[in-house]
């Protein structure tokens, strides 16, 4: 395989996704804030590099597992078998997932925190038992992926914030842990929405490999259902939250309301409407799209 198929092939905008949301909660909201934190340069690129690698195996496996959907689902995106061995696939996935572990056991081994450790390790084992059973399994495979993302971003504060945290500045670090932990739990909200969606577009290759998602087992009306359900909690949770800001940041508050709110008003509309598997992969990029436009409050804020 060239390069840009490499790159393709380990889902490098959503990995840019995710190295964009660690540096801006590093570099830019804990620097505005000026807490105390642990993580050193060094030992930061450590961590991105542990969730980095950890990630890529888990979209590796998930695609080894994959094959006989994604024929069906996406024929033109089908890299197993075709632009590469089922072998050299599997000879990836555990080279980053070894780096992935080493980086993050050193890590927590350089912070003193070596239990710390066990979090790689349960990410990697749901990212394996996702892609081998959960996510044919109703609602949990779904969860199980809203919570990684619920995870990626809630660990740059657990290894930064927490372990530098001590009597005299527990309050300031508390509460900037809070924000993170909401930001987290957004992501979670809209990650779980899009799974569904995504379940809902490919429902055809889902069938095939004997998969029990929401749209197969209750319909695809039922799973829009809980799409719209789910988004009206999102938007609001966010309209509460932009509430909350107005006084100490409008600006912010404004921009959860542009930037997010009614994009996912504009989403229930679509969603309503939506029959086909195009108007279905249109809607799952839209909420890419909204997850970045919520990341980018953290430079606002």
């Amino acid at each position: 395989m060239k390069l840009k198929d490499y790159l393709v092939f380990f889902r490098w905008k959503n990995l840019l996704l995710i190295l964009l949301i660690q540096i801006l909660i590093k570099y830019v909201f804990f620097l505005k804030f000026d807490i105390a934190t642990t993580l050193t340069t060094a030992e930061f690129v450590l961590l991105a590099v542990s969730i980095l690698c950890i990630s890529i195996a888990g979209y590796i496996i998930n695609d080894i597992e994959d094959v006989t959907a994604d024929k069906i689902n996406k024929p033109n995106k089908v890299f197993i078998g075709n632009k590469i061995t089922l072998k050299r696939a599997n000879d990836l996935y555990i080279a980053f997932n070894s780096v992935g572990f080493i980086a993050g056991m050193y890590l927590s081994f350089l912070i003193d925190k070596i239990s710390y450790f066990a979090i790689f390790l349960i990410a990697s084992l749901l990212l394996y038992s996702y892609a081998n059973r959960l996510k044919k399994k109703l609602i949990i495979g779904n969860l199980a992926i809203a919570f990684l993302s619920f995870l990626c971003i809630l660990l740059v504060p657990i290894y930064d914030i927490v372990t530098a945290t001590n009597s005299y500045n527990k309050e300031q670090q508390i509460a900037v842990f809070q924000v993170v932990l909401i930001f987290s739990i957004f992501s979670f909200l809209l990650t779980l929405i899009r799974e569904i969606i995504k379940d809902i577009e490919d429902m055809e290759g889902d069938r095939k490999i004997g998969a029990k998602t929401i749209s197969l087992v209750w319909g695809v009306r039922s799973a829009k259902q809980i799409v719209i359900f789910l988004s009206v909690i999102f938007i609001g949770s966010l309209l509460y939250f932009a509430y909350l800001l107005r006084l100490a940041h409008l600006t912010a508050s404004i921009y959860f309301i542009v930037s997010c709110v009614i994009p996912l008003i504009y989403t229930v509309v679509l969603v309503s409407k939506s029959k086909t598997k195009k108007e279905f992969h249109k809607i799952s990029n839209l909420l890419k799209m909204i997850m970045l436009l919520g990341i980018l409050a953290f430079i606002i804020y």
